[in-house]
């Protein structure tokens, strides 16, 4: 009797305290994270925006359905990481939606071409259904609701060099950052403003289109002239008027301008510079385009001399040559390859004047970034003028390249000559630098009669610009008047990376450390072995099915001889 009721007091001492800590786990959220990089905790930067939240965010994923085991692991890692966000603010609600859960396809299709619209893409699956394949869409995407204001996030990321394992485990990877920008974007009140230069022959509105679309949804997107001027009291262009206007500017984007800049323009760059300002430079090296070959075979290419803008850019650290690259990474164009019955053939084929970056190094810009294309573009050299700038290659050509000087003739005829390999040898050639630091102004220990009419200053303080030798890399293509997506190359029915890349150069001159931080941040994944597990594959089964049987029957024998011997006594 007194056995028994021990045994009762123990049980309700036990059913207590797992209700106190079921009470005190309510009110108060803990969790151990013992992996080595923290891949199960949130950053102190994200946790910091989530604690400032004033309102509800909600988000809605599609990515709830029957999918392949990478796809299935993406939902999942999706869902944890919510949920840690849910942790740490209640006002933070998310749903996962099946858009293709209707048996109607007439339903799917019209709910598939919402969520495109909103600007989710869709993604074909090839579905292994044992003897045969069959294809199933998708769509890995989520909409951020906050404010009245929605913005659309792409979970899934697909770049062409990296198999589609390699492309789950970045798309994890970025789960954390694409929630926390979007979130920040959706936010923001104040939009800083970017400035896109005019004056010049730059790309117009149209030639932009898409680039400042996405922008928009971030920074407010304004034009500067530097050739228009308001008047001073004596008639005379108020120069310091124009400067004040250019300050205002977060950022001036520089995108392929075609006619010379004055002395006077390149003083105000300058001295924006000089205060602080950012500068996005795309220059062409080479004066070189594919409507030339509208109605010949073959062009001459011209350097662009007439910029004058070598010196300026020389002394920031950078040269862009007026040079031709050719790689064999590159992307590809319909050449006519032969006739039947007059009408010409054409097949794709590789054009090496348009090479293909793949982006290798882990800064903030590129990492898992899709490839970038390149049209007609030259190299650029980093040169030492000033110890205190830094500089960076973002991205740079292939191991295999080769140089042309400028003028250069670009024929057709090219394409279908297959590459020399012992000419293809001047190893990897910069596109794009990244320069930070102390800049020293061009205008420094020169007599300039702008200096009684503007306050000139000499050295800058910290700031960066990023120097990329293509304009066309912000070129979209126009199809009945509008723009299309940047980077798509309607040949090859292939997203390169350009629009995200230039988003990606933008962010990194404005944002602030926070979404660096986040993003940068190191997370591996710690993958099995495919091969080990083909080849081991029957032998782990047995242990696994076989160990926990032979477990429980040891606890029993176990069990069994204790008893026994209790009994015995």
């Amino acid at each position: 009797m007194r056995q028994k009721r021990i045994h009762f007091i123990q049980l309700l001492c036990l059913i207590l305290l797992l209700l106190l800590v079921n009470i005190i786990s309510e009110h108060f959220y803990i969790r151990i994270d013992l992996t080595k990089e923290k891949r199960y905790s949130l950053s102190e930067e994200t946790k910091n925006i989530l604690n400032k939240l004033d309102d509800y965010v909600y988000i809605e994923v599609y990515l709830e359905g029957d999918f392949p085991s990478g796809i299935e692991r993406l939902s999942l890692e999706t869902k944890r990481i919510l949920t840690e966000f849910k942790s740490y603010n209640a006002l933070f609600q998310f749903s996962f939606i099946n858009p293709t859960e209707s048996p109607d396809r007439k339903t799917q299709n019209e709910i598939i071409n919402q969520l495109y619209k909103k600007g989710l893409t869709p993604t074909t699956l090839q579905v292994n259904n044992g003897d045969n394949y069959s294809e199933k869409i998708i769509v890995p995407g989520a909409i951020v609701k906050f404010g009245g204001k929605e913005k659309p996030i792409q979970l899934l990321k697909s770049q062409i060099s990296r198999n589609p394992e390699q492309n789950i485990q970045n798309s994890i990877r970025e789960l954390e950052y694409e929630f926390t920008n979007a979130i920040l974007n959706l936010q923001t009140k104040v939009k800083p403003s970017i400035g896109f230069l005019r004056g010049h022959g730059e790309l117009v509105d149209l030639e932009i289109g898409d680039l400042t679309k996405s922008l928009s949804e971030k920074y407010t997107i304004d034009k500067v002239n530097l050739r228009e001027f308001e008047l001073d009291s004596l008639g005379e262009p108020d120069l310091m008027k124009k400067l004040n206007q250019i300050k205002l500017k977060k950022l001036i984007v520089i995108a392929k301008p075609k006619f010379a800049f004055l002395d006077l323009d390149k003083y105000l760059i300058d001295q924006y510079i000089m205060n602080g300002g950012k500068v996005l430079w795309l220059i062409d090296g080479t004066m070189a385009d594919m409507d030339s070959l509208s109605n010949k075979s073959s062009f001459l290419a011209y350097p662009f001399r007439e910029l004058n803008l070598s010196d300026q850019l020389f002394k920031y650290g950078i040269r862009v040559n007026s040079n031709i690259i050719e790689d064999i990474s590159s992307s590809k164009i319909p050449i006519p390859v032969s006739l039947t019955n007059n009408n010409p053939q054409w097949e794709l084929m590789p054009w090496r004047y348009f090479p293909v970056s793949i982006p290798t190094s882990d800064h903030p810009i590129t990492s898992n970034l899709n490839a970038v294309k390149f049209d007609f573009v030259g190299s650029i050299d980093t040169v030492t003028t000033n110890p205190e700038i830094k500089k960076t290659i973002l991205l740079e050509t292939s191991p295999y390249t080769k140089l042309s000087n400028t003028p250069f003739e670009i024929s057709l005829q090219s394409a279908l000559n297959p590459p020399d390999q012992e000419k293809f040898n001047k190893g990897p050639q910069a596109l794009a630098v990244l320069v930070e630091g102390k800049f020293q102004s061009i205008f420094k220990n020169r007599l300039s009669p702008l200096d009684k009419k503007i306050a000139f200053v000499s050295n800058s303080r910290d700031t960066k610009m990023i120097v990329i030798s293509d304009g066309d890399i912000a070129k979209n293509k126009i199809s009945r008047g509008q723009p299309l997506p940047l980077g798509f190359d309607n040949y090859e029915k292939r997203q390169y990376g350009n629009k995200d890349f230039l988003l990606n150069c933008i962010d990194f001159l404005l944002e602030d450390d926070a979404l660096i931080q986040i993003r940068t941040r190191e997370m591996k994944m710690r993958l099995l072995d495919n091969q080990k597990i083909n080849k081991e594959r029957l032998f782990w089964q047995a242990i696994n099915l076989i160990s926990p049987l032979l477990v429980i029957v040891l606890i029993g024998l176990t069990t069994n001889i204790i008893r026994r011997k209790n009994y015995a006594n």
